[in-house]
């Protein structure tokens, strides 16, 4: 009975330790806002919002972007929430963040000022924020007034449909740095692709770094074939999306299978 009394209690000490050490980063107030994801607390670590991402400084919408989440969060206390992996590469926290009863990474997708984007295994609110941005596209609320995040796809609504994934018209890749900020129809023959096991590239030209290209993001796979590299490479492809510039070269992300169709 002594031995099962001291087990016990050495047990619910683990459990209390644990509970003490993941409220480590519980609280903390914001001195510094980067942009529209990314920010500083008080005890000097970097925050990165979990299931989203907003415009880079410099990229269209960045300004507005980081305006809003200054207003949400800049020297406030926040309650910070960590999913399964607890930094990126950078050595930034992966946290979700409460002012009060605001979930703010939620607020900056209801809005439209952040695009969801989930990488796996910290996927806990991928759903709901899904379902938030899809709301906040066909308001066009926010930065999606313009052309700034890749549309998400709307099945519901058979206009939408026709409009993005449909589009007549096609250009070759080699033209697609002429039609930054529009959604177009790009097709090519995809000669060179790569997994980093975070994003999956599907590439044009051999100089992948000057040139065109399609990228699927790991939150996105399940919607693919497995192993998109191996299924798409040489294959002759059409891609619909928003062209954006991204270090220089061209790209769309693609966030449903129906963005991509093979060409036989």
């Amino acid at each position: 009975m002594y031995a099962f009394k001291k087990y016990s209690l050495t047990f619910k000490l683990i459990v209390l330790f644990l509970l003490i050490a993941g409220c480590i980063h519980s609280k903390q107030r914001v001195k510094v806002v980067y942009d529209g994801d990314t920010f500083k607390i008080d005890n000097g670590e970097k925050v990165r919002l979990l299931g989203i991402n907003a415009p880079e400084i410099g990229e269209p919408g960045a300004d507005i972007a980081k305006d809003f989440l200054e207003k949400l969060i800049l020297d406030k206390e926040v309650r910070l929430k960590k999913d399964i992996v607890d930094h990126d590469k950078y050595g930034r926290l992966l946290r979700y963040v409460y002012v009060g009863n605001l979930f703010v990474n939620a607020e900056l997708v209801r809005k439209g000022y952040a695009e969801v984007r989930f990488y796996p295994p910290n996927t806990q609110h991928k759903e709901d924020f899904e379902n938030l941005e899809k709301i906040a596209y066909k308001n066009k609320k926010g930065l999606w007034a313009f052309s700034v995040f890749q549309p998400p796809v709307i099945t519901s609504d058979r206009e939408e449909k026709e409009s993005f994934l449909y589009k007549k018209k096609s250009i070759s890749w080699k033209d697609a740095d002429k039609y930054y900020g529009e959604i177009m129809t790009v097709e090519g023959v995809v000669v060179r692709t790569y997994n980093s096991g975070k994003t999956c590239f599907l590439n044009f030209h051999p100089n992948w770094e000057k040139y065109f290209q399609a990228v699927i993001f790991t939150g996105d796979l399940d919607k693919f074939p497995p192993h998109p590299e191996d299924f798409y490479l040489y294959k002759k492809v059409r891609v619909t999306g928003l062209i954006k510039k991204y270090r220089g070269r061209p790209e769309i992300i693609l966030r449903d299978r129906r963005q991509i169709k093979i060409i036989k």
